[in-house]
């Protein structure tokens, strides 16, 4: 029978949580009996018919567990993408119920679309939106019909048959995994399986969202530092092989700065050399990048100066763009009560700033203090996993290209749910807030747009040219717990994207929270200035200084970001008295007194 929308809006992914979770124990415990019964019966040192008899049975028995251990994973792995479907549909179905109250329409628990104005553009799309919702709902219940009634006839096959490292399961994870998936799979895992895949074939594993944070650290540091593979053979590593290929690129580039000079007139061969130009830039990009990871990895520095591990929990080179990505945690997101991931905006490379974003989360985490947390119970993730548009001046911020916020949103949406997705495998409760600045808010407000409810629990939008949506109702967060941040006194980006494509500016989002926007106290911040005689000129100098105002948000002792970590622990924007008091106890621990 056909899902109806009647039925959607009554979808919910709390059943199959208890019954993924039932049967990731119903998996582990099977292995322990495979894995125990597997040895006895070869440790048996007697000989005789009784002996073979019995090895002869148990060997049938452990068959048998095999079959019933692959059947209860294929279970598992259609839970998990049902699970991640109901989730997805639910999503779409806030966008829809958003939209329909936006433009004044209901949708019908038959599915059909109503409204007071006939003739809507808004009611046709609104009918496609949930033709296309019930068409997606409908293949999430078939796909898991299906694989059910596999496995109810023994018809299911692990994917890897080939091999014998696991019993029961695929030894590598499957391309097509969503981020629940990539959880239960990585716990249904023996721990020396989990630690030869770490030591041997990081490659696999270390940008699967949904593991836990040490895992990916140290898969991430074997790739960047070197390892030895599964056959033997030896990686030098991400770091050594960018050191080569900037030697190499320094090589080419020597060869082809004689030809031209042997050849002033001859194009083609300054084309060479243009290329190889090009080529060695970029390869001395790529490694500053790397040693940029290195240094704000580096755990014996960071303890030196009483600063929580760094976890390095992704690094990526961009062929299409040219570009490193790197996702670095400030604490430990599998332990923490509280954690957060911070978007920076236009311009941002790891090189550049990375070290700016680690120690602005070093300063998030240490203030979450003053709103009652314990820092150490804090985590702070410094997203620059992904390839944001470049910063040529004011006018590449007013066109910043779109697409790259299109290209990344779905990327941080599903670094999100496996931030989640490893928490609820592994029953850990916390509170995740997305903390988004400039371009990163909207790349962070289309993400949070394709989120499953519940993925993120709070949105901070800061400096934000838009918001990536046209109603608060389309991010998957409750609307009292999403806030925006901007300067009074002036910043060049917020609300500069245009609305259809940058989303709403967020200070003009209806039921948003407005948070003080007080940088005040940053030590670079421009205070406005008395009307001058030249209007020109006192123009252009807001101007200047509002854009200089966009980058003070996370600067110490500035009470936006006491908001942010006051919102990162759970709690409430700050107060005026408790700014106040804030700053008094700042100003006598300065004074020594």
């Amino acid at each position: 029978m056909a899902v109806s929308w009647a039925h959607v809006l009554t979808w919910e992914t709390g059943p199959l949580d208890s019954i993924a979770s039932d049967l990731l124990e119903a998996s582990k415990g099977l292995r322990e009996a495979y894995e125990s019964g597997d040895t006895a019966v070869w440790s048996v040192r007697s000989q005789g018919e009784a002996v073979t008899t019995m090895q002869a049975t148990t060997i049938c028995n452990l068959a048998s567990l095999d079959r019933a251990l692959t059947n209860i994973n294929g279970a598992l792995m259609a839970i998990e993408a049902a699970r991640d479907g109901v989730g997805s549909i639910m999503a779409y179905v806030n966008e829809a119920k958003a939209f329909a109250s936006l433009h004044g329409c209901t949708i019908n628990p038959d599915g059909s679309v109503s409204s007071v104005k006939q003739g809507m553009l808004a009611v046709t799309r609104l009918e496609d939106n949930v033709r296309a919702i019930l068409s997606k709902a409908n293949q999430v219940d078939t796909t898991l019909a299906e694989a059910l009634a596999s496995i109810n006839t023994d018809r299911y096959t692990d994917g890897d048959r080939g091999s014998d490292k696991v019993v029961g399961i695929p030894d590598v994870p499957q391309p097509n995994w969503s981020p629940s998936q990539n959880a239960a799979w990585w716990n249904s895992l023996p721990e020396e399986r989990k630690k030869f895949l770490i030591d041997h074939c990081p490659d696999d594993i270390r940008h699967l969202d949904g593991l836990p944070a040490a895992a990916r650290d140290q898969a991430n540091r074997r790739a960047l530092d070197g390892y030895v593979d599964a056959n033997g053979k030896e990686h030098q590593g991400a770091l050594k092989d960018a050191k080569r290929a900037v030697e190499e690129a320094q090589l080419a580039y020597d060869i082809a700065d004689k030809k031209q000079a042997n050849n002033k007139t001859d194009g083609y061969v300054a084309a060479k050399k243009g290329d190889a130009q090009i080529k060695l830039e970029r390869a001395k990009e790529a490694y500053e990048d790397l040693k940029a990871i290195r240094e704000q990895t580096a755990n014996d520095v960071r303890a030196s100066k009483g600063l929580a591990p760094a976890y390095l929990l992704d690094f990526n080179y961009d062929n299409d763009y040219h570009r490193t990505t790197a996702i670095v945690s400030s604490g430990n997101p599998d332990t923490a009560t509280h954690v957060s991931t911070l978007v920076p905006g236009i311009g941002t490379n790891v090189r550049g700033d990375l070290a700016k974003y680690v120690a602005a989360n070093d300063r998030l985490r240490a203030q979450t203090a003053h709103a009652g947390a314990d820092p150490n119970n804090v985590a702070t993730i410094s997203y620059l996993g992904y390839v944001a548009p470049k910063n040529d001046g004011l006018n590449n911020i007013q066109a910043a290209d779109i697409g790259y916020a299109n290209r990344a949103a779905p990327v941080l949406a599903r670094f999100e749910e496996g931030l989640r997705a490893n928490a609820e495998a592994n029953h850990h409760k916390f509170t995740n807030t997305l903390v988004t600045h400039s371009y990163g808010s909207t790349t962070g407000g289309k993400a949070a747009a394709l989120m499953a409810p519940g993925t993120v629990d709070r949105l901070i939008l800061t400096g934000s040219p838009g918001g990536g949506v046209q109603s608060i109702d389309e991010y998957n967060v409750p609307r009292e717990h999403v806030y925006e941040s901007s300067i009074p006194e002036g910043d060049a980006v917020q609300g500069i994207g245009p609305d259809a494509y940058y989303g709403k500016n967020p200070r003009h989002l209806e039921g948003i929270t407005h948070l003080s926007g007080d940088a005040t106290d940053a030590k670079d911040y421009w205070h406005p200035l008395p009307d001058i005689d030249d209007p020109q000129a006192e123009v252009t100098n807001r101007l200047s200084h509002a854009i200089d105002n966009h980058m003070l948000y996370f600067e110490d002792g500035t009470r936006t970001s006491q908001d942010f970590a006051n919102i990162i622990a759970g709690g409430n924007p700050t107060t005026d008295e408790e700014w106040a008091a804030i700053k008094a106890a700042r100003a006598k621990e300065n004074n020594g007194h």
